[in-house]
């Protein structure tokens, strides 16, 4: 199933975007290791549902498989975790997120010091992900939100099976997971 839904929910002006709805999601590891069964969390943009079953074939690998059943009369005002979600029974986008750290590891460099001690030689990072079918209408220089990641700006479409590319726009507050 497919709506069309506003692409930011507080400014109409900015237009609809689709979202497909489906039997299977695919969740981020990170919060499917952080569910417990009997949990109540809320699915971003759909509702509320209990985990029922959680699959991980040992006490330190992946979480291979998560059964939920939709409570969408659930308060997500009531709910701890908030998770992001993609339909599998979409066409789904490979993208590139890309990431940059400051050049200098240091705030203010005296005079006496020599600057090269405080070259960041790790500024740029690269992640693979995949995204939604809306991003195949995204152009270069666009500005959209991947959720809970930040703003990117679209600096190569995707096209001819190529994976689109965003850059990270920088808030000014350092990150912790560098």
């Amino acid at each position: 199933m497919t709506e069309d839904k506003p692409k930011h929910v507080k400014n109409d002006a900015v237009g609809k975007k689709k979202v497909v709805f489906g039997s299977s999601v695919l969740l981020e590891q990170a919060d499917a290791r952080s569910f417990t069964e009997g949990e109540e969390i809320t699915l971003m943009g759909w509702g509320n549902a209990f985990v029922t079953k959680v699959v991980r074939p040992d006490a330190v690998g992946d979480i291979t498989e998560v059964e939920l059943k939709l409570h969408l009369e659930g308060d997500f005002k009531k709910t701890e975790k908030k998770v992001t979600w993609l339909a599998k029974d979409q066409s789904l986008v490979d993208v590139e997120l890309v990431d940059f750290d400051y050049l200098i590891t240091k705030d203010k460099i005296e005079e006496d010091e020599d600057f090269k001690a405080f070259v960041n030689n790790s500024t740029e990072f690269r992640e693979t992900a995949i995204a939604d079918c809306n991003i195949t209408d995204t152009k270069e220089d666009d500005i959209l939100q991947f959720e809970r990641k930040g703003y990117y700006r679209c600096d190569v479409p995707a096209k001819d099976g190529k994976p689109a590319v965003f850059f990270c726009i920088p808030t000014g507050k350092e990150k912790s997971s560098k």
